[in-house]
C-alpha cells in the first residue's frame, strides 16, 4: 500500500486563498458545483469528494504465525493522514456554503458525507423530483414584469436541475422552450427565430432578446420643420364642429339656393369665393387685375350658373363672402374692391359730364 502524503502548508494555503464570488444556496446549486467540482479534480481534491480516495483502515493488519500469538496492531500512518487531508477538503467545502445551507451538512463527518448531503437537498433524483422540474420548463412564461435577464436565468435553474439528476435538456429544446414563453411583445422575433434552418444558441438569446427590446423602444425621430408647422396650423378630424340649430340650417340653405351655389365641404383652410352677379351689363368679366374681357349677349358665364368662379389672388381669407359689390359686380362688398380707384375717377368723369 503507498504512503499518503499529507497536504503541505503551502498547499493549504493555495487552497484557502481562492476566495468565490457567491456561496451556496437553494437556488444556485448548479452554479456552485459547476465552480467547485473543478476546483477539486485540478488541485487533486476530488478522490476524497467522490469516493475515489477512500479511508484507509486504523491499523494495519499482521498475519499471526500458529506458533506466536498475534501481536497488537500497529497504528496505519496512512489514517492519520487522509484524516487530516479530508478534514481540509470538509472545511474549505464548508466556507464556500451559506448559513441556510449549513443546516443540511452540520452532522456529517467527512467531506463525501457532506458532498452527498446537499446533492440529495438540492439536487435529489427522485421521480417527482423529475416531473416537477420538466413540468417548470414546459410550462416556463415571462411574466409581465420579468426582464429578458431574470427570464433567462430562471429557465437555466431548471434545465442545470435537470442536469443535475442525471437528465440534461437539449440547447435546441431550451431554446424553443423559451421562445414559446415570450411575451407577446416580442412575437416578431419569435418569427425570425423560428423561421431559421438552425436555431440560435441559449447562449445568443440574450443578445437578440436585447436588441429587440432596444430597437422597440428607441426614440422617434424629431420632426422636421415643415411637418411641425402643418402639424400645428393643419386642422385636426377631431376639433369638434360648430353646433348649428335646425332654423340656422334652414336659413342657410335657402340661402344657398337663392344664390344658384351648392353646398360643399369646407376646405382645410379658409377661402373666399366670388360669384359675379351682374349679368350682361356690357361691363364683361374680370379674369385679372387690371384686365377685362367684354361679352355680348348670352356668355358661357351665364350657361352655367352653378360653376364655381376661380378663387382670386387678391380676394380675403377670413370668411366667405356672398353679396355684389355696387362698383364692379363682383362678390365682395365695396370696401374690398380693388378696382375702387378706378371706378372713382370713372364716376368723376361721369358727374361732370351731367353738369356739362
Amino acid at each position: 500500500m503507498a504512503l499518503l502524503q499529507p497536504f503541505s502548508d503551502t498547499a493549504k494555503m493555495s487552497h484557502n486563498s481562492h476566495k468565490f464570488a457567491f456561496k451556496l444556496s437553494s437556488t444556485n446549486y448548479g452554479y456552485w458545483k459547476a465552480i467547485i467540482q473543478p476546483f477539486l479534480i485540478t488541485n487533486n481534491l476530488f478522490g476524497y469528494v467522490d469516493g475515489s480516495i477512500p479511508c484507509p483502515s486504523e491499523f494495519l493488519t499482521i498475519t499471526a504465525s500458529a506458533e506466536q500469538p498475534a501481536p497488537k496492531p500497529p497504528t496505519n500512518p496512512n489514517h492519520s493522514t487522509w484524516i487530516s487531508n479530508d478534514a481540509h477538503v470538509r472545511m474549505f467545502l464548508l466556507s464556500t456554503i451559506s448559513e441556510s445551507a449549513f443546516g443540511h451538512v452540520q452532522n456529517t463527518n467527512t467531506s463525501r458525507d457532506l458532498w452527498l448531503s446537499l446533492e440529495r437537498a438540492y439536487a435529489p433524483n427522485t421521480i417527482s423530483r423529475e416531473f416537477t422540474l420538466k413540468q417548470q420548463l414546459l410550462k416556463i412564461e415571462m411574466k409581465g414584469d420579468e426582464t429578458p435577464s431574470a427570464y433567462l436565468e430562471r429557465a437555466r435553474e431548471y434545465a442545470d436541475a435537470l442536469a443535475n439528476i442525471g437528465e440534461p435538456v437539449k440547447d435546441k429544446d431550451l431554446v424553443l422552450l423559451v421562445i414559446a414563453g415570450l411575451r407577446d411583445e416580442y412575437h416578431s422575433l419569435k418569427g425570425n427565430i423560428v423561421s431559421r434552418q438552425q436555431p440560435p444558441s441559449f447562449n445568443e438569446l440574450h443578445a437578440l432578446l436585447s436588441d429587440h427590446d432596444f430597437l422597440v423602444r428607441k426614440p422617434p425621430a424629431s420632426m422636421p420643420p415643415t411637418q411641425a408647422y402643418s402639424a400645428v396650423t393643419s386642422p385636426t378630424p377631431q376639433q369638434p364642429s360648430s353646433q348649428l340649430s335646425h332654423p340656422t340650417i334652414q336659413a342657410l340653405q335657402q340661402l344657398l339656393t337663392q344664390l344658384n351655389i351648392s353646398p360643399s365641404q369646407p376646405a382645410p383652410s379658409p377661402q373666399a369665393y366670388y360669384s359675379n352677379r351682374s349679368g350682361n351689363r356690357g361691363r364683361g368679366s374680370r379674369r385679372g387685375r387690371g384686365s377685362y374681357h367684354h361679352s355680348a349677349g348670352n356668355n358661357s358665364r351665364n350657361s352655367h350658373p352653378n360653376r364655381r368662379h376661380p378663387q382670386f389672388p387678391w380676394a380675403s381669407t377670413q370668411t366667405t363672402v356672398y353679396g355684389t359689390c355696387n362698383r364692379c359686380g363682383i362678390g365682395h362688398i365695396p370696401s374690398q374692391c380693388v378696382d375702387q380707384d378706378n371706378h372713382d375717377d370713372q364716376w368723376l368723369v361721369l358727374r361732370k359730364t351731367k353738369r356739362k
